[in-house]
């Protein structure tokens, strides 16, 4: 039996990311240009990786427009409190412009939006972007999602772009490559995933589309 995924998310903005206060114990707290400060768990229900994932995106994102996501997979979490991740607003739109191409017939929402499963991994001057959705039923909690896209965001342009990257027996344009975790997860013991590449108008060598 195909398992379900069980995320929610809303997603607000953009704001411009105006401040950065890590030294909560508990809690990394993010100031934002509609006067909220919000913030993520350190530790408990969530992992303590994903606050360090996203105070390091959110260094390189300090005084940028942003659009927040908030989890509403337990609870309605109010998005003016809370946040699970920060994404820069130019990747955000992005992301929403191929939702639309890929279902032409759904409109983007703020609430559980066509573009959940539009992840975007950017190094190097390249931006790759991936819909996840065919594999969407391995994702069974809140936490193997957020682990995955985490782990895709830092780690799959350098995946796709390793020697080792394994092509041999599969078609033009697939690759099998691992994708190391977060926390203690290295390439070995971290994500095993077979990619196929989409030609696109705006394929290039820092711009590329795949799907899982």
């Amino acid at each position: 039996m195909e398992r379900t995924l069980k995320y929610k998310f809303k997603t607000t903005g953009p704001f411009t990311l105006t401040a950065i206060d890590a030294d909560d114990p508990k809690y990394l707290h993010l100031t934002f240009s509609d006067g909220f400060t919000r913030k993520l768990a350190k530790g408990g229900n969530w992992p303590p990786e994903y606050a360090i994932a996203c105070l390091k995106k959110a260094n390189e994102l300090k005084d940028k427009k942003v659009f927040i996501k908030t989890s509403q997979t337990t609870k309605d979490w109010l998005t003016t409190v809370w946040l699970c991740d920060i994404q820069s607003a130019e990747i955000v739109t992005k992301s929403r412009e191929l939702a639309i191409e890929l279902e032409p017939q759904k409109t983007v929402a703020q609430n559980d939006s066509i573009d959940k499963f539009i992840l975007a991994s950017c190094t190097m001057g390249k931006s790759y972007f991936a819909n996840v959705a065919p594999v969407a039923g391995y994702f069974s909690t809140e936490n193997d999602f957020l682990d995955f896209s985490n782990s895709f965001e830092q780690g799959f342009v350098s995946a796709w772009s390793a020697k080792n990257a394994r092509a041999s027996k599969l078609p033009s344009g697939v690759r099998r490559v691992r994708i190391g975790g977060l926390g203690t997860r290295t390439k070995r013991n971290g994500f095993r995933v077979v990619a196929a590449e989409v030609q696109t108008d705006n394929t290039s060598e820092a711009f590329r589309f795949f799907t899982f």
